[in-house]
């Protein structure tokens, strides 16, 4: 088995597993959208559409902020999966197993975020399906919407699945920090340009905050300068490499001090 054909065969799984797993707990399943439901007008509720509206010279800033809002919300996923896996399969005995496995953990983790980002997608797809009725917008250019988002999205996932890698490290050393990313989730919703336009250099680091504007300026048919691209993808480049470094050293200690049958 060549390894593509591997790869290709942990993908399925994994998707046959959690589609298994979302359906099994349904009721957990709906919960889940009725959260990204509130969370999203939450983030609307709160949010200047007005500032957003004159900073782009535009009438579609709830479009512009549901651009931000995905970006965030598939964003946090890809970060989420790191720390959530070391946690949960340390608590049940399976993270030896697959640190076993011929490829690496991280790799591993890899592969369960993009399929729990698809999925995640289902979900966004719902609500922007919703948000073209409400706010007049044709169905097919929110469906491109969500296209160019999975798309672009998918260079910033790389940089925040290497922030969760960092968290992931903190989970194997000190077992449960799952809170510390969650706060640190907040904060970047409130400081993001998410729900606010794009006016500081703190919000370009961020792994996600050129990708919106790189949609959004793609929404709105305005030109994209090169070094833009380029910039959000050294930036990623760079959030996943210390992410690598950091999680391998962590596990590296954890396997010549630590214990992992000991969580």
């Amino acid at each position: 088995m060549t390894k593509l054909t591997s790869i290709l065969n942990m993908v399925k799984i994994e998707l046959e597993m959690e589609t298994k797993t979302r359906y099994k707990y349904l009721a957990s399943t709906l919960s889940d959208f009725v959260i990204f439901t509130l969370a999203y007008v939450a983030v609307l509720f709160f949010a200047d559409v007005t500032a957003i509206n004159q900073s782009y010279h535009t009438d579609d800033g709830t479009i512009l902020i549901l651009i931000g809002f995905m970006f965030w919300n598939v964003g946090v996923v890809a970060m989420d999966i790191s720390t959530q896996t070391i946690e949960s399969d340390s608590r049940v005995g399976i993270l030896e197993t697959e640190i076993q496995s011929k490829f690496p953990l991280w790799f591993l983790i890899v592969i369960r975020s993009w399929v729990t980002n698809l999925i995640t997608f289902g979900y966004l797809l719902t609500i922007s399906l919703i948000t073209a009725v409400v706010v007049g917008q044709s169905v097919s250019t929110l469906l491109s919407v969500i296209l160019l988002v999975m798309l672009i999205s998918s260079i910033s996932n790389l940089g925040m699945f290497g922030i969760g890698l960092i968290f992931g490290a903190g989970s194997l050393i000190f077992k449960s920090i799952g809170q510390w990313a969650t706060l640190l989730q907040g904060v970047i919703l409130i400081f993001a340009n998410v729900a606010i336009p794009y006016t500081s250099w703190f919000q370009s680091i961020l792994p996600f905050g050129l990708g919106i504007e790189i949609v959004r300026s793609l929404y709105l048919q305005r030109s994209i300068q090169w070094i833009t691209v380029l910039t959000y993808i050294i930036i990623n480049v760079i959030f996943c490499g210390i992410g690598l470094i950091i999680f391998n050293a962590a596990l590296q200690h954890e396997r010549k001090y630590g214990s992992f049958e000991k969580f």
